[in-house]
């Protein structure tokens, strides 16, 4: 007997148990992007031999957190397990995938389609180093999968609609463009980040870590230990207050030869002139300008328009009734 939401499919002469699209997502639109996409391809067919007919129970129960790059800089690493552990998800799989503009534009390409060229310049700014990927178990079974109780709880970016005691809530983000952490919405988005997070092996090998609901091995429990203690160490966070990177930003500025030029243009932009945030970004690199990428995020996201008036997202959030 096949579980619920898994098909029996013959694929070049070999029988393979498939998960049903409508186990995936309830998004409209959703699958018809993610069918022909490597990342999701790729993904969908471990998930579909490593989990065989268990595939619709464990992606059911499974939900991906990403602590970000800007996540990690402020400290966040511990209260987000905090979190998670009260609500009744423990950690199976803990990794460090490093951000590249690359792996950030492919992973929000279907959302990014709404936003600015200046955004983007930002984010370049922002998705710098390695981020945290936690794969969980839901520990509380709910008739929603796990990916979706993880999105109820984790708070809107948009602080207008931010409500009290979610999870960005409590991290104390103060503004749209630092949003620390990033989760899988539905099963389908699971799957094709991990076909963009993790490389063949590392994601078979997690697969098997769902199944068998084994915790993190000995050396992710030992990196995620070392996360936390940083964090406890004093002076380690960064604020992302606007008028300290202004400051720094500044300063870098006057040092640097050539630096008028940029700093022209920033306060241009600063005045309301027609000056987009991507061309201060170039000047300053330019001119060689030793400024750290941390405080160029933080003064730019102040400034800039996030999105194209009138422009929508490809794919937007699935609503939990769907799933009801």
């Amino acid at each position: 007997m096949l579980a619920s939401g898994v098909h029996r499919e013959t694929i070049q002469g070999v029988t393979i148990n498939t998960v049903d699209r409508a186990a995936l997502s309830r998004t409209p639109g959703k699958l018809d992007h993610y069918r022909r996409e490597t990342y999701y391809r790729e993904a969908l067919r471990d998930v579909e031999r490593v989990l065989g007919d268990r595939a619709t129970e464990v992606l059911h129960a499974t939900a991906l957190l990403m602590v970000k790059p800007d996540g990690i800089a402020a400290g966040k690493v511990e209260a987000v397990l905090d979190f998670l552990a009260d609500r009744g998800f423990a950690v199976v799989v803990a990794r460090r995938p490093g951000f590249t503009p690359l792996l950030w534009r492919e992973m929000w390409r279907y959302q990014l389609t709404s936003a600015t060229i200046d955004r983007l310049a930002l984010n370049d700014s922002v998705y710098v180093g390695a981020g945290l990927l936690l794969l969980l178990r839901d520990e509380r079974p709910d008739t929603l999968p796990a990916t979706l109780r993880l999105a109820s709880l984790k708070g809107s970016a948009d602080l207008a609609k931010q409500r009290p005691g979610t999870l960005r809530d409590l991290l104390r983000q103060h503004n749209r463009n630092f949003s620390y952490i990033h989760v899988a919405d539905e099963p389908a988005d699971l799957v094709r980040e991990l076909g963009l997070l993790l490389d063949t092996a590392q994601r078979r090998g997690a697969l098997r870590a769902l199944a068998a609901g084994a915790g993190p091995t000995d050396e992710e429990a030992a990196e995620l230990s070392r996360l936390v203690t940083a964090e406890r160490a004093a002076g380690t966070h960064r604020s992302f207050a606007p008028d300290e990177a202004g400051t720094a930003v500044a300063a870098a500025l006057r040092r640097a030869e050539g630096g008028e030029h940029a700093m022209k243009l920033l306060e241009q932009l600063r005045a309301g002139a027609p000056v987009g945030w991507v061309e201060v970004v170039e000047a300053v690199r330019a001119c060689g300008a030793e400024v750290h990428h941390w405080d160029l995020a933080a003064l730019g996201a102040g400034l800039i328009v996030c999105d194209e008036p009138g422009e929508r997202k490809v794919i937007t959030n699935p609503a939990p009734g769907s799933w009801r």
